[in-house]
């Protein structure tokens, strides 16, 4: 099964193997996203995961159940996306390195930091569309939209991916290295700030000190915690600072953990804005 890769932002008539988002393009379905028609067998927390397990049909299957497809397409691209789309094309080469392609795309997806060759990749498939970052500026310059801008970015990465999943990625350390440094830092933040975890609320609370700045980054956040929630309280003399952070955990359909259903934050902020104005 040879389909060529396309972006593609909507639905259209031809049917199309698409991997991650979900916007009800017909033909075969591989995603995590709410709404996605995903089979049952292929269901996984990760549309990489999906991706991988439809790499594991046989030829023959995998083909029965593409039939018709006329290309493998995805509707924005990140590196979930990348993953999954990297599986679909190149099953046999992309279960040699399984593990490596759930790390990053849960880099992605979930913020998580399974180590710092998944989070690298990540960071780098964020910045590959940024003028000012970006190895390829150049010829991103020369798109005529948006859309040839993504097509160009994910046909690049998908050329580079089977490098960096065997470590090639530190070639652009200068590009990831401080996002780096900076996860490392806010990590020594949280682990020095007092922590609670709320197991039932699915919510870890940390609390900073009075004499530092605390904003850790996201990635830090669910590096320390596998809780969807998450509260920071930072002391400073005019009051304490509240950041209340929801992941996409609870966001993105799971197989395998329990999700809380997600809090109206606009209800949340103003109950909230109440408060502060009762409380002068």
């Amino acid at each position: 099964m040879k389909l060529p890769y396309r972006f593609q932002e909507e639905p259209g008539t031809e049917p199309v193997l698409s991997v991650d988002g979900y916007f009800g393009a017909p033909g075969l379905n591989l995603s995590h996203w709410p709404g996605h028609e995903t089979p049952l067998d292929l269901r996984h927390d990760l549309s990489t995961g999906s991706a991988l397990l439809f790499a594991r049909l046989d030829e023959a299957e995998r083909a029965r159940r593409a039939e018709g497809c006329v290309a493998v397409v995805n509707n924005h691209s990140d590196t979930d996306g990348l993953c999954a789309t990297y599986a679909v094309l190149h099953p046999k080469e992309a279960l040699t390195r399984e593990q490596e392609l759930l790390d990053a795309a849960a880099a992605g997806d979930f913020f998580q930091v399974p180590n710092e060759q998944a989070f690298s990749i990540d960071y780098l498939v964020s910045r590959w569309r940024e003028p000012e970052t970006s190895p390829i500026a150049a010829r991103l310059a020369e798109c005529p939209d948006e859309p040839a801008q993504r097509q160009l970015v994910i046909e690049d990465l998908l050329e580079r991916l089977p490098r960096w999943l065997e470590g090639g990625y530190t070639e652009h350390e200068d590009i990831y290295g401080p996002a780096l440094a900076r996860l490392d830092r806010d990590r020594a933040d949280l682990r020095a700030a007092t922590r609670d975890d709320l197991i039932h609320f699915d919510l870890t609370i940390w609390t900073g000190s009075l004499t530092s700045d605390f904003a850790p980054g996201r990635h830090a956040l669910y590096a320390e915690t596998d809780a969807d929630r998450v509260l920071l309280l930072d002391p400073t003399p005019e009051g304490t600072r509240c950041r209340f952070v929801v992941n996409t955990t609870s966001w993105f359909d799971m197989v395998t953990r329990e999700q809380l259903a997600r809090p109206d934050l606009e209800a949340l902020c103003e109950r909230l804005q109440e408060l502060e104005r009762a409380g002068g």
